[in-house]
Parts: C-alpha cells; sequence; structure tokens
C-alpha cells in the first residue's frame, strides 16, 4: 500500500475526505460494476484508512470484517479476481 496524492491506480480506492472515497474501476468494468463500486463507496466509505491507495481486495476484508456485510465482501472479491491481472495492482 502506497500513501499517494497522484492518481489513482485501476482496481484501488483511496479515502479522500472523512465520508467519502474514490474508486478506480479495471479497465474493462461494465457500467454495472462502476455503478456498484459507486454504491459501495459510497456505504463503507470509512472502511478506507486516510492517505493510502487500497488494493479493492483489500477493501473488500476490510468491509466483511468490520460491517460483516458479506455480500459487499463477496462482490468485491469476485470483482478484483475476475478483473485484475498481475501487471495492474501490486500489493
Amino acid at each position: 500500500m502506497k500513501r499517494r496524492t497522484g492518481s489513482i491506480h485501476p482496481g484501488y480506492v483511496r479515502r479522500i475526505s472523512p465520508t467519502a472515497v474514490s474508486v478506480m474501476p479495471f479497465t474493462g468494468s461494465t457500467i454495472e460494476d462502476m455503478e456498484q463500486l459507486r454504491n459501495l463507496a459510497k456505504q463503507y466509505a470509512r472502511q478506507v484508512p486516510f492517505g493510502l491507495d487500497w488494493p479493492v481486495n483489500f477493501w473488500a476484508d476490510k468491509i466483511g470484517w468490520e460491517t460483516e456485510d458479506q455480500a459487499a465482501r463477496v462482490w468485491l472479491n469476485h470483482y478484483f479476481q475476475t478483473h485484475s491481472t498481475a501487471t495492474e495492482t501490486k500489493h
């Protein structure tokens, strides 16, 4: 995880205020994927630490652990696994 201020890499999430995060979808994501990411970003912004770019799968685990929303965790993990490649995300 990197402390970042520039652009966000695909498949990462960054908390930008106390109640908002920015999520960069993977290339090739559908409109439905992007809408779901936006909804989850609104709902679970507080599960992302300030100033770090977190891979979506780390965010999914934190959501599942802290809020017990297993449906969100499963969806994010599936989204990450189906869209990520070894070159796109670095953890």
